[in-house]
């Protein structure tokens, strides 16, 4: 073999673990986003399942933890630090009135962690939007 079809076949197998590596990140990134999405839905519903009880939402998740509620209307993993899961920044915010809420999920750094950026509320309705910035109300309806 000589050095020409050695270095060859290293560029072939270089171009191939590119490929690969990418495939892999943007699975990776896919996974993320499916893991906010889910996060998001079990939030909602245990601040629902906390305003049947209370007749009003929380005041943040911590409340839903075990450390607070019992039995605990959320898992005690997620209900710990709420705010960092998988590479999604979550944020809670209740009305003053505790009578609705907004949840959002965003990636901690756009199109590496994840593309799109998540809001919930109330309603359990999940918007999403590609760009980078808050969700809205306006913007589509995850399905």
């Amino acid at each position: 073999m000589t050095l020409v079809e050695l270095l060859i076949v290293v560029a072939i197998f270089a171009m191939l673990a590119t490929v690969g590596v990418i495939q892999l990140l943007r699975a990776r990134m896919t996974a993320q986003e499916q893991f906010a999405v889910t996060n998001l839905r079990t939030v909602a519903k245990a601040c629902q399942f906390y305003f049947l009880t209370n007749q009003a939402y929380p005041p943040d998740l911590v409340t839903l933890g075990p450390t607070i509620s019992t039995p605990p209307y959320l898992d005690p993993n997620l209900a710990q630090d709420p705010a960092n899961r998988q590479g999604y920044q979550f944020t809670y915010v209740p009305n003053p009135s505790f009578v609705a809420f907004q949840l959002r999920a965003n990636p901690i750094t756009h199109g590496v962690t994840g593309n799109r950026h998540y809001l919930t509320d109330e309603t359990n309705t999940v918007y999403y939007t590609d760009l980078n910035q808050d969700a809205q109300v306006t913007d589509q309806v995850l399905p």
